[in-house]
């Protein structure tokens, strides 16, 4: 078979193709007609329709070991599969597009990418066989869409979503929608995956959710710390804890009961006032010999207050601005400060991040330059961890540089090389497969330091 299949018109009647090397292309004005419960199977390849494709009750499948860079389903005109699986021994499929399955999303083997684009099932359509070995994920948003008919459902999962629904109510056509992102990445504490349930009837609804997760989207959770919250729209779109009334690790489900409305919901942590802000951006830049800090938060819940601090060595610092917080926001917020007078050579400068209840956390450390560069190990964060940490730490020239992480015994537990360039740079390392305690990191060939980190 070519590497590139360009196909005008193909029938299958009870047939199993197999396309290789670059995969499928369907040239605009082409069509792709399916007959019958035919088989199609593009092996280490992608699905691009550029023209008509006619899914009649066929089988699409996705299978190899390439990367999702390989095995992607594209292309300029709208694709519909009735059945559309997954079995990829390693590797990712990914969409590069919106599509629709009216049947199944057959889960074998390997993960389903929706890389910011949406999959909808529409009224018939479900997900089967999603396991550990081969789930849906979207750090990059995109949503799995189903709609349904709810009149007094009794522990209805409709498109096998992962979410079970009990109400004695008539909640209506109702239109579901399961999404892969952290809700609190910046914080850590949501898992990987939420829920949005619009019901047409969305008042008194008496009803019972049971939210189902796998272990990788726990995002370091303990377990045993997470609750059911809620995104309320009223007043201000804020995040509310609504808790749990029943859990279990082993079957991976939290449920809670008596629920009157529902909104968007996700598993987070109840420890410490979770869910505070969403920092996803931070940063500062030397112009006109001032330094302008610029930081934007996605949503915040209870924020007071942030406060800039600045630093000539990167460990000693001290209040440079406070800067009142816009407190409970589920849009983007813009925050600037300015330091008229950075010092000579590198300037630091963090956040602290006050909520109302007086607890804070600090940001990463970024730095602006009115010199040279030194060769310096700066700082890890977050300290305490769970697990991911960013490194920073400044070189005076390119250099190869080795990260390296022993435990308390001295015994060497993480080893990571570098390409650093001149001036601040970041690498992150992950802990999370490390038992808790203390550890020491090195930057070999930037600093003799040794750094503490304490994994919880």
């Amino acid at each position: 078979m070519k590497k590139k299949l360009s196909l005008c018109a193909f029938a299958a009647l009870a047939l199993s193709v197999t396309a290789f090397s670059q995969g499928l292309v369907v040239t605009s004005g082409g069509n792709l007609v399916m007959n019958g419960a035919a088989n199609l199977v593009v092996n280490n390849g992608s699905i691009t329709n550029g023209g008509t494709f006619i899914p009649s009750t066929s089988t699409v499948t996705l299978t190899g070991t390439a990367t999702s860079a390989t095995t992607f389903i594209a292309g300029t005109s709208a694709t519909s599969f009735y059945n559309l699986g997954i079995n990829k021994p390693a590797g990712t499929a990914k969409l590069l597009r919106g599509i629709s399955i009216s049947n199944n999303l057959i889960m074998t083997l390997g993960n389903y990418d929706l890389n910011g684009f949406d999959t909808d099932l529409g009224s018939t359509g479900s997900i089967t066989g999603e396991s550990a070995a081969s789930f849906i994920t979207g750090a990059a948003g995109g949503t799995v869409n189903r709609t349904v008919n709810l009149n007094a459902p009794a522990a209805v999962n409709p498109g096998n979503m992962g979410i079970e629904i009990t109400s004695s109510a008539n909640l209506g056509l109702t239109t579901i929608k399961r999404g892969e992102q952290q809700q609190v990445s910046g914080s850590g504490y949501s898992i990987n995956r939420y829920y949005d349930i619009i019901p047409t009837n969305n008042t008194a609804l008496n009803a019972s959710l049971r939210m189902y997760y796998f272990d990788a989207e726990l995002a370091t959770i303990n377990e045993s710390e997470l609750k059911v919250w809620t995104l309320d729209p009223a007043p201000g779109n804020v995040w509310r804890l609504l808790g749990a009334d029943a859990q279990d690790a082993s079957a991976n489900y939290v449920q809670k009961n008596s629920i009157d409305q529902f909104h968007r919901f996700t598993l987070a942590s109840s420890v410490s006032h979770p869910l505070p802000v969403q920092l996803v951006a931070f940063g500062a830049q030397l112009v006109g010999g001032r330094s302008i800090i610029n930081w934007t938060t996605s949503f915040e819940l209870n924020s007071h207050h942030f406060e800039v601090e600045r630093s000539a060595d990167g460990r000693n610092f001290s209040l440079l601005s406070s800067i009142a917080a816009v407190g409970n926001s589920n849009v983007a917020s813009n925050y600037t400060c300015t330091d008229a007078s950075p010092f000579a050579g590198i300037t630091y400068y963090r956040l602290k991040q006050f909520n109302t209840d007086g607890s804070y956390t600090y940001s990463r450390t970024v730095a602006v330059n009115r010199g040279a560069y030194i060769s310096e190990l700066v700082n890890v964060y977050p300290n305490p961890t769970r697990g991911p940490v960013d490194i920073r730490f400044t070189s005076a020239e390119a250099v190869k540089v080795i990260v390296q992480v022993t435990d308390a015994k001295g015994l060497l537990v993480i080893s990571k090389d570098i390409a650093a360039t001149q001036g601040l740079n970041s690498t992150a390392i992950n802990l999370d497969r490390l038992a808790q305690g203390t550890y020491y990191l090195r930057v070999i060939g930037i600093d003799s330091k040794v750094l503490t980190i304490l994994k919880n």
